[in-house]
């Protein structure tokens, strides 16, 4: 967290290159990043084949399949849910995401949209509210 300019993503840049070998003394000696970790962003214009966005977007206009949701020009959000369902399919145990390269609607949805448009009618299921918050507890599973 912090303002513009502050390195958030200078500090993610280097958590996502920590997960591949380096040179020594190459600046990274400190920065070391679990081998299952992965970078999601979204990416306007990509191609997705047969991946289940489901979990994020249900009910588009268009009538379109996310369970099995195909397209060869993504939206963000489309994209950065598939990228989402893909690195959790491939291992990854930490999603690494930078607001800045993020699609801002999959993330989080704000008091003033969810009044503005009702849930039912709302293609889209933020990520914030598909997982739990860590409770910082011995019961929670990660914690304990």
């Amino acid at each position: 967290m912090g303002g513009g300019y502050h390195g958030k993503s200078t500090l993610l840049q280097a958590l996502e290159r920590g997960v591949y070998d380096h040179v020594p003394a190459d600046g990274r000696e400190l920065v070391i990043t679990r081998a299952d970790a992965m970078a999601v962003r979204a990416e306007d214009g990509r191609a997705v084949t047969d991946t289940d966005v489901s979990p994020f977007i249900n009910n588009l206009p268009t009538g379109a399949d996310t369970k099995r949701f195909s397209t060869t020009n993504a939206s963000g959000s489309t994209s950065q849910a598939a990228s989402i369902t893909e690195a959790v399919e491939s291992g990854a145990k930490v999603l690494l995401m930078d607001e800045d390269t993020c699609a801002t609607n999959l993330m989080v949805r704000d008091q003033r949209m969810r009044s503005l448009v009702p849930g039912e009618r709302e293609p889209i299921t933020p990520f914030v509210d598909r997982f739990k918050r860590c409770t910082g507890t011995r019961a929670c599973p990660r914690c304990s």
